[in-house]
Parts: structure tokens; sequence; C-alpha cells
């Protein structure tokens, strides 16, 4: 019996230890979305024009509790017609936030690689900035309902969307860029 004891016992005790593990690792909030109260932000950008930088920022980021997360990747939430995000970033916010400019990031100050993000929101009023660098392809209107951002956190790998949608239009066109999107939205709603 004491043979099965000393088998089980620590068994037991590493499958206890290594359940909970996941719910204490820090979780990433983005500008206080998850994705499920409608939009966070819009963004419409007027006159512009295919393979043109246009880098967007000043979205909060932060840790739900004290700790470190890496961001690994951002993807678009259902985009249309060739848009891409070409970069991301972020630093800490200690100054004016970025707002939207034709420029790349890293000719703005934002670092080619995202640093960790560190900051707990509870304990700091100033948080990480969020930047994105958006481009179009074709000389269309382009945009996306939001992003979806991959971080590792504690070793595992999870994920935050945060509605921000994004309208990239061309010259003179934003009334009936605003509009088709409208209408395409809509209709993929029905599906």
């Amino acid at each position: 019996m004491r043979a099965l004891t000393r088998l089980v016992l620590p068994m037991v005790v590493v499958t206890a230890l290594t359940s909970g593990c996941g719910a204490f690792d820090p979780r990433l909030v983005v500008n206080g979305g998850s994705g499920t109260d409608g939009i966070d932000a819009e963004v419409t950008l007027r006159d512009t024009v295919a393979h043109r930088p246009y880098s967007l920022g000043g979205w909060d980021m932060c840790l739900d509790r004290p700790g470190s997360v890496t961001i690994t990747r951002i993807e678009l939430i259902r985009p249309y017609n060739d848009i891409v995000l070409q970069a991301f970033s972020s630093r800490p916010h200690t100054g004016p936030m970025l707002g939207n400019a034709e420029k790349p990031l890293t000719d703005l100050g934002f670092p080619a690689r995202s640093p960790a993000v560190t900051t707990v929101c509870e304990e700091n009023p100033f948080h990480t900035e969020l930047a994105l660098q958006y481009a179009k392809m074709g000389d269309d209107s382009a945009g996306a309902e939001g992003v979806r951002i991959t971080y590792t956190s504690a070793g595992r790998e999870r994920t935050v969307d945060f509605d921000l949608r994004v309208l990239l239009c061309p010259p003179g066109d934003a009334e009936r860029c605003r509009d088709a999107y409208e209408v395409l939205r809509t209709s993929s709603d029905d599906d």
C-alpha cells in the first residue's frame, strides 16, 4: 500500500499544480476591448493611395496582473479589397501618442521589434501604446473589421481581438468608400 501511495501522491500533486497554472499568467488588455462589445475604434483615412504606409496609433495596452507578454503577430480580421498590415509595434506611453501619419512606424520613433508589454492596468496611468502600419495594394477603397493580436504569456500562446475598423478611401471618394463598406459589412453579417 505504501508503494502505491508513494506513486499516486506525487502524480496528484503535479496534476493539482499544473491544472491551474494558466489561470495566473497575465492577459493582454487592449483599449478596454475584447471583441465582444462592438467597435472599440474606427478610423477612416481619406485620399489614400496604393503601396503607401499609413501608420495609426494611440491605443492603450496593459496587463490584467503583473508579468510580461510578448506580441508575436497581428492579423487582420475580415479584410476586404487588398488591405494589408505591413507592421506593428509598441512603446511605453510617456508622451503624446501617435494618432496617424503617412510614414513607416520606424520613422515615427517606434522600435522595429516591439518590446514586451509589462505595464499593469491598475498600477500605472501610463500604459503601452499599440501602433499599426497599414497599406492597400490597389486603387479602390480597402478596410478591415479589426485585428487579432497573438501573444505569449508565461509560455502559452493567447489571442485578443481588438475591434478597430479601418477604412482606406481613395482620393475624393470618402463618402462612397464608407457607404460601400457598410453595404459589404451588412451583406456579410447576413451569411
